[in-house]
């Protein structure tokens, strides 16, 4: 049960706001007909019901409301309650729409509702993170925590358990292993239990210990000495946790502990992300490949005709493409150069207009017209909609590199295709053909990667249509 303590008050969190919207719903309608009689003959309230229980889960996993919900501050926290709420209004309203269902016709009850929601949720929060304080129940959910280190890690250990906002720890004692008396300034309560490998059995025993927190370096030369502490400590019936974080890197990016074939790991990433945020990108990648082949199918039967005639040669170009990690694919476009247009690339590299690894080039011989055409309009993009359907590329993500790119990569680079390659990104909606300079590519596919969320892929869908068009920067 102590390792679901996490996990038990995230669900808490959640049914309470679950009862919340319930509640500012029913008061809502109140407000707007007055009476449940005239509520009820207005509003198909078993279906709204359904529907904002069913949103709300929904967004309270999307959203991650409870992700660091100790250490959001009260503007974070009313910024955090008004998105929740607006995906509860605009669910509901298309969900209402879209079943042809009266679920809030009322444009004054949505009002009510997304008012009163937004603070009863957002004071909420702050009352259950503040409800120690409350009750005064700190003292009483203390936790007893016996430290063991070293002098140098002695410091830092207790200056980050004594802000913890989420549990009240108590420095019961602390083992220092390298023999030395406790640093001045950091508190006469802090009782030094042993100076060395020995004596913190008999503490505690006789003293009162919830937990115990190891930060050791060099854990291989006291392996014998950590495994007796571990299992000595099991027996007693003591949580031990032992800080994996062994190096002190001091990386910005994150740490995540894993279960890897029976070896318990702690993963180094400059960004680990969440896999059910990840399942849901794929969901909509699927929906958006499907819609997008519907329309290539359609396109391509009246673009055929013009482009062959123009140029003999397939319809659809295909080239090897480098996705995640490296893996090479093919990339599909409608044609938009002459079929010797490879051949003739080394010609024209002389006149390259990016700084860098890629190729561009103003008036390139080798476009045709209709190719010309194609490409200010993207069209030429869509028969990547194959590629996303097949898993080999998303709707949003990186630009795709060549081979031949790829193979000058360096290692920093080569970062930019940890993330799978998207039709679109941050390159396309930012200038596309005017960058020249193949770091600021670069620089822009990390800046995504480093900030991807669904709401980001959204914003950048919505703002590829504005760009596509407006013809900015194609070419």
């Amino acid at each position: 049960m102590y390792r679901k303590r996490n996990q038990l008050m995230g669900l808490a969190v959640c049914l309470i706001d679950t009862l919340v919207a319930l509640f500012s719903l029913m008061v809502a309608g109140m407000m707007r007909y007055n009476t449940i009689a005239k509520l009820r003959s207005a509003e198909d309230l078993n279906a709204l019901f359904c529907f904002i229980i069913l949103l709300h889960i929904m967004a309270f996993y999307f959203l991650k409301v409870y992700d660091g919900f100790f250490k959001r501050g009260r503007y974070a926290e009313l910024l955090l309650s008004v998105k929740y709420n607006l995906i509860l209004i605009i669910g509901a309203s298309f969900l209402g729409f879209g079943l042809k269902s009266e679920i809030f016709t009322s444009r004054l009850m949505m009002g009510y509702f997304f008012l009163m929601n937004t603070v009863l949720i957002c004071l909420i929060h702050i009352f259950v993170r503040n409800r120690d304080r409350v009750f005064r129940w700190s003292q009483r959910k203390a936790k007893n925590l016996l430290v063991v280190t070293t002098k140098s890690r002695l410091q830092e250990i207790l200056t980050r358990f004594r802000r913890s906002k989420e549990t009240v720890w108590n420095i019961a004692g602390v083992v220092l292993l390298d023999g030395e008396e406790i640093p001045e300034g950091i508190g006469e309560e802090i009782e030094l239990v042993s100076k060395s490998e020995e004596g913190y059995l008999e503490y505690a025993t006789q003293h009162v210990v919830d937990e115990v927190f190891i930060q050791v370096d060099e854990i291989q030369k006291r392996e014998k000495f950590l495994k007796d502490m571990i299992l000595e400590f099991e027996k007693m019936g003591i949580v031990v946790n032992l800080n994996l974080d062994l190096f002190d890197l001091g990386i910005g990016g994150e740490k995540r502990i894993y279960n890897l074939e029976q070896y318990h790991v702690l993963a180094f990433s400059s960004r680990l992300f969440d896999y059910r945020m990840v399942q849901v990108k794929r969901m909509i990648d699927i929906a958006g490949a499907l819609v997008g082949l519907a329309v290539t199918l359609l396109v391509g039967m009246v673009l055929a005709p013009f482009l062959l005639l123009e140029s003999p040669g397939p319809l659809i170009f295909c080239q090897k493409r480098v996705g995640v990690n490296g893996r090479v694919f093919d990339f599909y476009k409608f044609r938009s150069m002459y079929a010797d247009a490879e051949a003739r690339k080394k010609e024209l590299m002389e006149q390259n207009e990016v700084k860098g690894l890629m190729f561009k080039m103003k008036d390139d011989p080798r476009i045709t017209k209709v190719g010309a055409f194609i490409r200010k309009t993207s069209i030429d993009e869509l028969p990547q909609f194959w590629n996303v359907l097949k898993g080999d590329m998303s709707l949003v993500g990186t630009r795709p590199p060549t081979l031949d790119e790829y193979q000058q990569y360096s290692y920093y680079q080569k970062r930019r295709i940890s993330f799978r390659p998207g039709i679109t990104g941050l390159w396309q909606i930012s200038g596309r053909s005017d960058i020249k300079d193949f770091d600021e590519v670069v620089k822009l596919d990390l800046e995504y990667i480093d900030n991807w969320s669904l709401v980001m892929d959204f914003k950048i869908i919505f703002k590829t249509i504005v760009v596509v068009f407006r013809g900015i920067g194609a070419k």
